[in-house]
């Protein structure tokens, strides 16, 4: 084909719906192996000039992992992001190839770039991070609900809760094991466990869920985390700055590092007392330390120095501008 042409890609579990712009050819072919071959062969040459994809919960990992080893990356986006792009065109009916050919669309007019597929250790590493996230909620609940129940099922709630208790166990263990098979996971665990208040966990949390920390700069990385203050401004009225959007999954687990942090590291305590001495609130406090520990990750992160062999891990605070 001459000239630029863009595939929009509608994953379901069972199918994909294909969508090629401005030819408006459709396809649908099987969610497997034979499926996924068929659309590499058909788009290696010429490949198209974007590729679009919405994330559909993990249903389009194989295709995309297939498009990524072919020299094809996909741009994988958000399908909140596509909605409303769908919606500011005035379309309103929502089918799987309307939704394909609304992802071809957005790949002309928008030209997302793709972003780096996750490698297969990132995946597993995912995937057992997910499986803790569900075993700590479900030990949540139980425990919430052996305060309810009568002596007649107290047996029960407690033979769940030790049973929940030793699969995250077993499930700690297993992340271990992932991480350890790779020597650059390894050392980026490492590095981020040293900071006082983040553990191998929530180490392993931000190693996945923010691979950019170190490849970007400090106020790049504060956006993709949700961290950075949007200004709220129209004509003579200046609006509170509040932070949105971003990674919510692992905001959640470093907003929970980062209280204890405050706590036990002089220098980001020092900054968080400075804050509220300064008349801000609790909350607005803690963001603005977990922008400022992000920067200092992200300046560990890209010079492989854990947070001992750093100044702020000397008691002092850093010397050169966080964002370089």
């Amino acid at each position: 084909m001459d000239g630029e042409w863009f595939v929009g890609i509608d994953v379901a579990k069972e199918w994909v719906d294909v969508y090629e712009r401005p030819t408006g050819l459709t396809m649908r072919v099987a969610n497997d192996p034979d499926g996924w071959a068929t659309l590499v062969a058909r788009y290696t040459a010429p490949p198209p000039t974007r590729i679009v994809l919405e994330a559909t919960g993990g249903y389009e990992v194989g295709l995309v992992t297939q498009l990524d080893l072919a020299g094809l990356p996909p741009a994988v986006m958000n399908p909140l992001a596509i909605r409303r792009f769908a919606q500011s065109l005035g379309k309103r009916a929502k089918t799987d190839r309307l939704d394909a050919a609304v992802l071809a669309e957005y790949g002309e007019r928008v030209r997302p770039e793709p972003r780096p597929v996750p490698t297969e250790t990132a995946r597993q590493l995912q995937e057992v991070i997910a499986r803790h996230r569900q075993l700590t909620k479900m030990l949540v609940e139980e425990k919430n609900r052996r305060q309810q129940v009568t002596a007649l099922v107290l047996p029960s709630v407690d033979a769940h809760i030790a049973w929940l208790e030793q699969q995250r166990a077993e499930v700690d263990r297993l992340l271990e094991s992932v991480v350890a098979r790779d020597p650059t996971w390894q050392e980026r665990v490492r590095v981020l466990d040293s900071v006082p208040g983040i553990g191998a966990l929530t180490a392993t949390i931000l190693a996945v869920g923010m691979p950019e920390v170190g490849a970007c700069s400090g106020s790049a990385a504060a956006a993709l985390l949700g961290v950075a203050p949007h200004a709220q401004e129209s004509g003579r009225r200046q609006g509170p700055r509040h932070v949105g959007g971003g990674r919510r999954l692992v905001r959640h687990a470093f907003y929970e590092a980062v209280m204890s942090t405050v706590r036990w590291d002089p220098v980001i305590g020092t900054h968080y007392r400075q804050l509220r001495d300064a008349g801000k609130p609790h909350k607005v406090a803690l963001i603005a330390c977990m922008r400022r520990l992000l920067g200092i990750l992200n300046a560990m992160l890209r010079g492989g120095l854990t947070w001992q062999e750093t100044d702020v891990g000397r008691g002092r605070f850093l010397t050169q501008p966080l964002d370089s």
